[in-house]
């Protein structure tokens, strides 16, 4: 399984507030804007595995992450992903409170949660403030369209004020705010959040969009008692622009390496196989689905192959978006394995001319 994951030597599963998040979020949360828009929740084994990962804490309770990267190829999700956690951090008990003795429980609304013995208790934040970082590309974002219709159309906005999720904002009930923002806004703002998520930061390359990001990563040390933490998803970038991604994943591997002492990051990245034969289409596909890794059943395996083949795209962009790998801004559409598969050396110039009914190129 092609899975690149560094955590902390005392990451532990079973010392995890997820437990009690993912019961939370599959008994409020629907589905996003899309095919599914509107349903229930239920998430696949390795989402609920990542859930479980970044609410992981240190024997004391505190939460061990303070940064999260999720890195996954194009269509898995992770946008919603994120909005979900969004409405964790927002409404749920995303907090450590104590460890159970056994038979206490978490009640909110219609929703009942027992702990088992030694598992940890949770709590809601006091006036959270969530943070959604919109680029210009993403315009008003994906993260926020998810927590929108979470908290105007799902179970979660039942009770709620007509006017408490906006477009620009949601006030919440009891203090505290979800806000999207654009870089700008996030760069001026001094703001004190509790959770902040950057979605796609393959995309943040500009000097604008890395000072925001700075800015915001800043502004998670001013709340030490709500533990902020933050969140970048993103697909694999290009090499050498020196995305926000691409620095992560640098941080990733100086850490692996033991060249940082900070282990206060979960990096978790799944991707199909670099060196796979895209010439072979059944090669292909399986790389296709150890990228997708638990939605592979789902999708639509024989559309992606067929993306390989059509010469309007680029293998590179095709590595990065449906393979999730890492590829260079000069990377040619097609490597010299491929190229010399494509060699005729017994048709000449004037014979493929007439083939193609006198096309020069084909």
């Amino acid at each position: 399984m092609p899975r690149d994951i560094v955590r902390d030597p005392e990451h532990d599963r079973s010392r995890s507030l997820g437990h009690l998040g993912v019961a939370w979020l599959e008994h409020f949360a629907i589905h996003g804007p899309g095919d599914v828009a509107g349903q229930p929740v239920t998430l696949d084994d390795e989402l609920a595995g990542f859930f479980l990962d970044c609410y992981a804490l240190e024997k004391s309770g505190r939460r061990l992450y303070n940064s999260v990267f999720l890195s996954r190829c194009k269509g898995r999700a992770k946008s919603e992903l994120a909005g979900f956690l969004v409405l964790f951090e927002a409404l749920g008990p995303c907090r450590f409170a104590s460890w159970a003795e056994g038979g206490e429980f978490f009640s909110w609304r219609d929703f009942t949660y027992r702990y088992t013995r030694g598992e940890p208790m949770g709590h809601p934040i006091t006036s959270p403030f969530v943070r959604c970082i919109a680029t210009e590309e993403l315009q008003s974002g994906h993260v926020y369209g998810v927590v929108f219709l979470n908290l105007t159309e799902g179970p979660l906005a039942e009770g709620l004020p007509s006017e408490t999720a906006g477009i620009t904002r949601t006030l919440l009930p009891g203090g505290g705010e979800i806000r999207p923002s654009t870089a700008a806004n996030a760069s001026k703002d001094g703001g004190r959040e509790s959770f902040a998520v950057f979605d796609e930061t393959h995309l943040y390359t500009s000097a604008e969009l890395r000072k925001m990001y700075a800015t915001v990563r800043r502004n998670l040390t001013k709340r030490p008692a709500a533990e902020p933490w933050s969140l970048e998803t993103s697909t694999m970038y290009l090499t050498g622009q020196e995305s926000v991604a691409e620095r992560s994943h640098e941080l990733a591997g100086q850490i692996r390496e033991g060249r940082v002492r900070t282990t206060a990051f979960l990096f978790d990245h799944r991707y199909g196989p670099p060196d796979v034969d895209i010439r072979d289409p059944s090669l292909l596909r399986a790389a296709l689905a150890e990228a997708l890794g638990d939605f592979a059943p789902f999708a639509d395996l024989d559309r992606r192959v067929a993306e390989f083949y059509d010469t309007r795209n680029q293998t590179a962009e095709n590595r990065r978006f449906l393979l999730n790998v890492a590829t260079s801004a000069d990377e040619s559409w097609a490597t010299s394995e491929e190229w010399l598969a494509l060699a005729a050396p017994n048709v000449t110039v004037e014979e493929a001319r007439e083939r193609k009914g006198g096309a020069m190129f084909v």
